[in-house]
């Protein structure tokens, strides 16, 4: 019966031990991609992210409901435990950590004055699922505003 139990928690211990180095080397790398022709970068082929404009959008952008929205989405990203990286006047990207294992995520938004909306992508760094964490973030984020 001990050996039982001691291979399960060498093959638990392995387990958690695995998911922390991915979320250690997920610090490392980004998933933002800045604007590209001024649009959001497209959305992934994997579902860990989701994304308001191009072909592959899956989410619907932020309504414009005031001169201050830009801001006060700043001030929702850090009332979320997001870190502001870039601000710019029609572009910005935050990093949030997933709150267990310290995997980070990206979100990147983008200001268009042109049609009245924010336009949003949030995606994993790492992995091919996020169980729906971005999709929920940035409904987090719509909640706070609208």
């Amino acid at each position: 019966m001990s050996s039982w139990l001691e291979w399960f928690a060498v093959m638990l211990g392995g387990g958690a031990l695995s998911l922390k180095c991915l979320a250690v080397w997920s610090q490392t790398r980004s998933a933002a991609h800045g604007l590209i022709h001024g649009r959001l970068a497209p959305n992934n082929a994997s579902p860990n992210s989701v994304c308001s404009e191009g072909e592959a959008a899956n989410i619907a952008p932020l309504k414009l409901s005031g001169p201050d929205t830009w801001e006060d989405l700043q001030d929702a990203i850090e009332s979320l435990s997001g870190r502001l990286i870039t601000v710019e006047s029609h572009y910005l990207h935050a990093v949030f950590k997933t709150p267990i294992w310290g995997f980070e995520d990206d979100l990147e938004a983008r200001l268009d004055t042109e049609t009245g909306h924010i336009q949003l992508r949030s995606s994993s760094r790492v992995g091919y699922s996020d169980t729906g964490t971005n999709a929920r973030r940035v409904e987090s984020l719509r909640a706070l505003l609208e």
